[in-house]
Protein backbone atom coordinates (compact mmCIF):
# COMPACT_ATOMS: atom_id res chain seq x y z
CA UNK A 1 0.00 0.00 0.00
CA UNK A 2 1.40 3.20 -1.23
CA UNK A 3 0.81 6.98 0.11
CA UNK A 4 -1.34 7.15 -3.72
CA UNK A 5 -3.22 3.93 -2.44
CA UNK A 6 -4.64 5.53 0.73
CA UNK A 7 -5.25 8.65 -1.30
CA UNK A 8 -7.56 6.48 -3.43
CA UNK A 9 -9.28 4.94 -0.93
CA UNK A 10 -9.98 8.55 0.18
CA UNK A 11 -11.11 9.59 -2.80
CA UNK A 12 -13.34 6.84 -3.28
CA UNK A 13 -15.07 6.44 0.09
CA UNK A 14 -15.82 10.39 0.25
CA UNK A 15 -17.51 10.42 -3.56
CA UNK A 16 -19.54 7.40 -2.87
CA UNK A 17 -20.21 8.43 0.88
CA UNK A 18 -21.39 11.37 -0.28
CA UNK A 19 -23.74 10.08 -3.00
CA UNK A 20 -26.61 8.97 -0.56
CA UNK A 21 -26.88 12.60 0.52
CA UNK A 22 -26.87 13.29 -3.06
CA UNK A 23 -29.62 11.05 -3.41
CA UNK A 24 -31.71 12.53 -1.39
CA UNK A 25 -31.48 15.82 -2.49
CA UNK A 26 -32.14 14.69 -6.12
CA UNK A 27 -35.31 13.23 -4.78
CA UNK A 28 -37.07 16.44 -4.30
CA UNK A 29 -37.36 17.10 -8.29
CA UNK A 30 -36.37 13.30 -9.82
CA UNK A 31 -37.93 9.55 -8.88
CA UNK A 32 -35.37 6.86 -8.42
CA UNK A 33 -35.44 5.16 -12.14
CA UNK A 34 -34.68 8.94 -13.48
CA UNK A 35 -31.32 9.34 -11.01
CA UNK A 36 -30.01 6.09 -11.71
CA UNK A 37 -30.54 6.70 -15.10
CA UNK A 38 -29.27 10.22 -15.15
CA UNK A 39 -26.44 9.62 -12.86
CA UNK A 40 -25.26 6.29 -14.94
CA UNK A 41 -25.58 8.31 -18.58
CA UNK A 42 -23.49 10.84 -17.01
CA UNK A 43 -21.22 8.76 -15.76
CA UNK A 44 -20.62 6.39 -18.91
CA UNK A 45 -20.27 9.60 -20.99
CA UNK A 46 -17.35 11.40 -18.75
CA UNK A 47 -15.46 7.54 -18.90
CA UNK A 48 -16.04 7.09 -22.77
CA UNK A 49 -14.21 10.67 -23.23
CA UNK A 50 -11.01 9.95 -21.70
CA UNK A 51 -8.74 8.47 -24.15
CA UNK A 52 -8.71 4.83 -23.42
CA UNK A 53 -6.97 1.74 -26.00
CA UNK A 54 -9.19 -0.43 -27.09
CA UNK A 55 -9.74 -4.06 -26.35
CA UNK A 56 -11.47 -6.85 -27.71
CA UNK A 57 -13.89 -9.07 -25.18
CA UNK A 58 -14.77 -12.58 -25.37
CA UNK A 59 -18.26 -13.46 -25.68
CA UNK A 60 -18.37 -14.76 -21.72
CA UNK A 61 -16.18 -11.58 -20.92
CA UNK A 62 -19.14 -9.66 -22.30
CA UNK A 63 -22.08 -11.39 -20.40
CA UNK A 64 -19.68 -10.83 -16.86
CA UNK A 65 -19.52 -7.06 -17.90
CA UNK A 66 -23.00 -6.77 -18.42
CA UNK A 67 -23.79 -8.62 -15.31
CA UNK A 68 -21.32 -5.85 -13.57
CA UNK A 69 -23.55 -3.48 -15.30
CA UNK A 70 -26.75 -4.47 -13.95
CA UNK A 71 -25.87 -6.15 -10.43
CA UNK A 72 -23.15 -3.07 -9.37
CA UNK A 73 -24.87 -0.10 -11.40
CA UNK A 74 -28.41 -0.69 -12.54
CA UNK A 75 -29.82 -2.34 -10.27
CA UNK A 76 -28.28 -1.30 -7.10
CA UNK A 77 -28.66 2.89 -7.84
CA UNK A 78 -31.95 2.34 -8.09
CA UNK A 79 -32.63 0.46 -5.32
CA UNK A 80 -30.88 2.90 -3.06
CA UNK A 81 -32.56 5.42 -4.28
CA UNK A 82 -35.85 4.31 -3.98
CA UNK A 83 -35.25 3.17 0.12
CA UNK A 84 -34.13 6.49 0.07
CA UNK A 85 -37.85 7.65 -0.12
CA UNK A 86 -38.35 5.98 3.20
CA UNK A 87 -35.66 6.07 5.06
CA UNK A 88 -32.35 8.37 5.91
CA UNK A 89 -29.10 8.81 3.96
CA UNK A 90 -27.44 7.63 6.98
CA UNK A 91 -29.06 4.41 7.45
CA UNK A 92 -28.62 3.73 3.05
CA UNK A 93 -25.65 4.55 3.94
CA UNK A 94 -24.81 1.86 6.87
CA UNK A 95 -26.50 -0.74 5.38
CA UNK A 96 -24.16 -0.11 2.43
CA UNK A 97 -21.67 -0.76 4.81
CA UNK A 98 -22.96 -4.77 4.79
CA UNK A 99 -21.64 -4.97 0.80
CA UNK A 100 -17.79 -6.73 2.42
CA UNK A 101 -19.90 -9.22 4.28
CA UNK A 102 -22.31 -10.23 0.86
CA UNK A 103 -18.66 -10.25 -0.95
CA UNK A 104 -16.94 -12.90 1.10
CA UNK A 105 -20.81 -15.13 1.69
CA UNK A 106 -20.67 -15.35 -2.26
CA UNK A 107 -17.33 -15.65 -3.04
CA UNK A 108 -18.13 -18.70 -0.52
CA UNK A 109 -21.40 -20.41 -1.78
CA UNK A 110 -21.31 -19.60 -5.14
CA UNK A 111 -17.50 -19.36 -6.80
CA UNK A 112 -16.38 -21.90 -4.31
CA UNK A 113 -13.45 -20.48 -2.12
CA UNK A 114 -12.25 -22.16 0.67
CA UNK A 115 -12.52 -20.95 4.09
CA UNK A 116 -10.57 -21.48 7.41
CA UNK A 117 -13.17 -22.05 10.46
CA UNK A 118 -12.20 -18.98 11.97
CA UNK A 119 -13.46 -17.11 8.78
CA UNK A 120 -16.42 -19.35 9.47
CA UNK A 121 -16.61 -17.55 12.93
CA UNK A 122 -16.50 -13.67 11.24
CA UNK A 123 -18.81 -14.60 8.42
CA UNK A 124 -21.22 -15.75 11.13
CA UNK A 125 -20.95 -12.20 13.08
CA UNK A 126 -20.47 -9.99 10.62
CA UNK A 127 -24.64 -11.51 9.80
CA UNK A 128 -24.66 -10.79 13.55
CA UNK A 129 -23.75 -7.20 12.70
CA UNK A 130 -26.61 -6.91 10.38
CA UNK A 131 -28.99 -8.42 12.56
CA UNK A 132 -27.94 -5.85 15.19
CA UNK A 133 -28.26 -3.01 12.45
CA UNK A 134 -31.73 -4.21 11.04
CA UNK A 135 -33.40 -5.10 14.64
CA UNK A 136 -31.26 -3.19 17.37
CA UNK A 137 -30.60 -5.13 20.43
CA UNK A 138 -34.44 -6.57 20.49
CA UNK A 139 -35.76 -9.65 19.27
CA UNK A 140 -36.81 -10.20 15.42
CA UNK A 141 -39.30 -8.72 13.92
CA UNK A 142 -41.35 -9.39 10.81
CA UNK A 143 -42.45 -5.64 9.94
CA UNK A 144 -39.10 -4.38 8.22
CA UNK A 145 -39.50 -1.38 6.49
CA UNK A 146 -39.59 -1.36 2.41
CA UNK A 147 -37.00 1.29 2.31
CA UNK A 148 -34.37 -0.56 4.77
CA UNK A 149 -34.83 -3.98 2.97
CA UNK A 150 -34.56 -2.67 -0.57
CA UNK A 151 -31.02 -0.76 0.42
CA UNK A 152 -30.18 -4.18 1.46
CA UNK A 153 -31.07 -5.63 -1.42
CA UNK A 154 -28.89 -2.88 -3.08
CA UNK A 155 -25.75 -4.49 -0.93
CA UNK A 156 -26.50 -8.29 -1.26
CA UNK A 157 -26.28 -7.17 -5.40
CA UNK A 158 -23.00 -5.47 -4.60
CA UNK A 159 -21.60 -8.47 -2.73
CA UNK A 160 -22.62 -10.80 -5.60
CA UNK A 161 -21.28 -8.28 -8.37
CA UNK A 162 -17.97 -7.55 -6.78
CA UNK A 163 -16.57 -11.16 -7.67
CA UNK A 164 -17.39 -10.72 -11.26
CA UNK A 165 -15.04 -7.39 -11.17
CA UNK A 166 -11.42 -8.27 -10.11
CA UNK A 167 -10.79 -11.08 -12.75
CA UNK A 168 -12.30 -8.53 -15.66
CA UNK A 169 -10.01 -5.98 -14.44
CA UNK A 170 -6.60 -8.50 -14.21
CA UNK A 171 -7.55 -8.84 -17.78
CA UNK A 172 -8.54 -5.60 -19.15
CA UNK A 173 -7.90 -2.95 -17.24
CA UNK A 174 -9.56 -0.40 -15.01
CA UNK A 175 -10.83 1.65 -17.52
CA UNK A 176 -11.94 -0.62 -19.91
CA UNK A 177 -13.62 -2.70 -17.46
CA UNK A 178 -15.26 0.61 -16.54
CA UNK A 179 -16.10 2.07 -20.15
CA UNK A 180 -17.81 -1.58 -20.49
CA UNK A 181 -19.85 -1.80 -17.86
CA UNK A 182 -20.89 1.58 -17.47
CA UNK A 183 -22.21 0.74 -21.36
CA UNK A 184 -24.03 -1.59 -20.35
CA UNK A 185 -25.31 -0.42 -17.23
CA UNK A 186 -26.66 2.74 -19.32
CA UNK A 187 -28.45 0.27 -21.27
CA UNK A 188 -30.19 -1.46 -18.38
CA UNK A 189 -31.01 1.60 -16.48
CA UNK A 190 -32.41 3.20 -20.35
CA UNK A 191 -34.73 0.07 -20.49
CA UNK A 192 -36.28 0.41 -17.45
CA UNK A 193 -36.39 4.46 -16.96
CA UNK A 194 -38.61 4.08 -20.50
CA UNK A 195 -40.88 1.69 -18.77
CA UNK A 196 -41.44 3.32 -15.34
CA UNK A 197 -40.74 6.41 -15.59
CA UNK A 198 -40.93 9.98 -17.86
CA UNK A 199 -39.00 11.72 -19.72
CA UNK A 200 -37.90 15.10 -17.46
CA UNK A 201 -34.23 16.82 -17.51
CA UNK A 202 -32.97 17.75 -14.35
CA UNK A 203 -32.80 21.60 -13.82
CA UNK A 204 -30.14 23.75 -12.64
CA UNK A 205 -31.54 25.46 -9.68
CA UNK A 206 -33.14 21.58 -8.88
CA UNK A 207 -31.22 18.34 -8.89
CA UNK A 208 -28.87 19.14 -11.46
CA UNK A 209 -25.91 19.38 -9.31
CA UNK A 210 -26.69 16.51 -7.55
CA UNK A 211 -27.02 14.20 -10.42
CA UNK A 212 -23.79 16.07 -12.02
CA UNK A 213 -21.62 14.94 -8.57
CA UNK A 214 -23.26 11.46 -8.59
CA UNK A 215 -22.55 10.96 -12.17
CA UNK A 216 -18.94 12.50 -12.95
CA UNK A 217 -18.10 12.05 -9.30
CA UNK A 218 -19.91 8.63 -7.84
CA UNK A 219 -20.27 6.50 -10.98
CA UNK A 220 -17.29 8.00 -12.88
CA UNK A 221 -13.95 8.94 -10.75
CA UNK A 222 -14.93 6.73 -7.68
CA UNK A 223 -15.40 3.84 -9.81
CA UNK A 224 -12.46 4.32 -11.58
CA UNK A 225 -10.39 4.95 -8.52
CA UNK A 226 -11.48 1.56 -7.07
CA UNK A 227 -11.30 -0.59 -10.27
CA UNK A 228 -7.42 0.71 -10.07
CA UNK A 229 -7.24 0.49 -6.50
CA UNK A 230 -7.93 -3.34 -6.62
CA UNK A 231 -5.94 -3.59 -9.64
CA UNK A 232 -3.29 -2.06 -7.78
CA UNK A 233 -3.50 -3.46 -4.28
CA UNK A 234 -5.90 -6.49 -4.82
CA UNK A 235 -9.70 -6.90 -3.40
CA UNK A 236 -8.62 -7.51 -0.26
CA UNK A 237 -6.98 -4.17 0.31
CA UNK A 238 -9.29 -2.45 -1.73
CA UNK A 239 -12.04 -3.41 0.22
CA UNK A 240 -11.34 -1.02 3.08
CA UNK A 241 -12.90 1.70 0.63
CA UNK A 242 -16.39 0.36 1.51
CA UNK A 243 -15.38 0.37 5.39
CA UNK A 244 -15.36 3.72 5.45
CA UNK A 245 -18.34 4.64 3.25
CA UNK A 246 -20.71 4.52 5.88
CA UNK A 247 -18.95 6.99 8.22
CA UNK A 248 -19.08 9.58 5.15
CA UNK A 249 -22.85 8.64 4.81
CA UNK A 250 -23.23 9.67 8.56
CA UNK A 251 -21.33 12.58 9.15
CA UNK A 252 -22.87 14.14 5.65
CA UNK A 253 -25.89 13.18 6.52
CA UNK A 254 -25.78 14.82 9.97
CA UNK A 255 -24.47 18.30 8.64
CA UNK A 256 -26.18 18.68 5.77
CA UNK A 257 -29.67 17.21 6.86
CA UNK A 258 -29.25 16.69 10.59
CA UNK A 259 -30.15 12.87 10.79
CA UNK A 260 -29.01 11.70 13.71
CA UNK A 261 -28.36 7.67 14.09
CA UNK A 262 -28.94 5.44 16.80
CA UNK A 263 -26.51 3.32 19.25
CA UNK A 264 -27.65 0.02 17.94
CA UNK A 265 -27.47 1.18 14.33
CA UNK A 266 -23.63 2.35 15.22
CA UNK A 267 -23.07 -1.02 16.99
CA UNK A 268 -24.48 -3.09 14.31
CA UNK A 269 -22.22 -1.70 11.81
CA UNK A 270 -19.10 -1.27 13.83
CA UNK A 271 -19.61 -5.28 14.78
CA UNK A 272 -19.45 -5.71 10.24
CA UNK A 273 -17.01 -3.64 9.77
CA UNK A 274 -14.48 -5.48 12.49
CA UNK A 275 -16.08 -8.84 11.02
CA UNK A 276 -14.86 -7.98 7.34
CA UNK A 277 -11.69 -6.40 8.08
CA UNK A 278 -10.96 -9.56 9.84
CA UNK A 279 -12.00 -12.19 7.65
CA UNK A 280 -10.11 -10.41 4.55
CA UNK A 281 -6.90 -10.40 7.32
CA UNK A 282 -7.03 -13.71 8.47
CA UNK A 283 -4.63 -15.92 5.93
CA UNK A 284 -6.24 -19.61 5.47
Amino acid sequence: MLLKNYLQILLTSSLWGSSFLLMKFALEELDPFQISFYRILIGMIFINSLRIEKVKLSKKDHLYTALVGMLWMTLPFYLFAESEKTITSSLAGLVNGSTPIFISMFAVIFFRQKISNIKKVYLFTGFLGIYILTFGFQTANLELSKGFLLALLASISYGFAANFVQPLIKTYGALNTLRMALRYASLFSFILFSFNSEYFLPTFTGSLPSILILGIGGSGVAFLSFYKLIDDVGAIFGSITVYIIPIFSVIFGYIFLEETTSLSQISGITVIILSAYLFTKTTD
